[in-house]
C-alpha cells in the first residue's frame, strides 16, 4: 500500500506540465490527456518486476464504487480494498492541498465532501477511517 501510495501518480510523468500546471478549469482535451494517467502508472509499473504486485492498486486511485472513474470505469464489485482506500487518500489530498488550479480547503470541508461520496463513490469505511485520522489530528 506504500509503495502504491506513493507510485500511484508517476504517469502524470506522460502528461504535460502545461496541463498538470493550468492555474485555471482544463478544457475536454486537457482533461482527456489527464485522464490517462492511471493508465500510464500501470504501464511504468507493470513493466518493472518489483512494482508489478501493485500496478493494479496504484493504477486504480481514480475508481470509484459506482463505475464512475478512470480509467477503466471499475465499479464496486471489481474494486478491492487497497485501490478503495488509495482513492479515499487521493481524494483528501487532492481537495486539502494547494494545486494551481485551487487554494487548499480547510480539513473539515474536504470531510464533507468524502461523506457526500461515501457509500456511493467512495468507500464508507475509508472514509469513516480517515475522518479519525482527521479528527485525531493525526493528519
Amino acid at each position: 500500500m506504500m509503495r502504491a501510495g506513493l507510485l500511484h501518480d508517476i504517469g502524470k510523468l506522460g502528461v504535460s506540465n502545461r496541463i498538470l500546471d493550468k492555474p485555471g478549469p482544463l478544457n475536454d482535451e486537457e482533461y482527456a490527456k489527464i485522464k490517462q494517467h492511471p493508465r500510464l502508472t500501470y504501464d511504468i509499473l507493470s513493466r518493472v518486476g518489483p512494482f508489478q504486485p501493485i500496478a493494479e492498486t496504484a493504477a486504480n486511485h481514480h475508481e470509484r464504487l459506482d463505475g464512475s472513474g478512470y480509467h477503466r470505469g471499475l465499479a464496486a464489485e471489481n474494486l478491492d480494498l487497497p485501490p478503495r482506500i488509495l482513492s479515499v487518500a487521493d481524494v483528501f489530498d487532492a481537495l486539502s492541498a494547494d494545486r494551481p488550479y485551487h487554494k487548499a480547503l480547510p480539513k473539515e470541508k474536504a470531510l464533507d465532501i468524502l461523506r457526500e461520496e461515501s457509500a456511493t463513490k467512495l468507500d464508507p469505511e475509508s472514509v469513516a477511517l480517515l475522518e479519525g485520522l482527521v479528527t485525531e489530528d493525526l493528519l
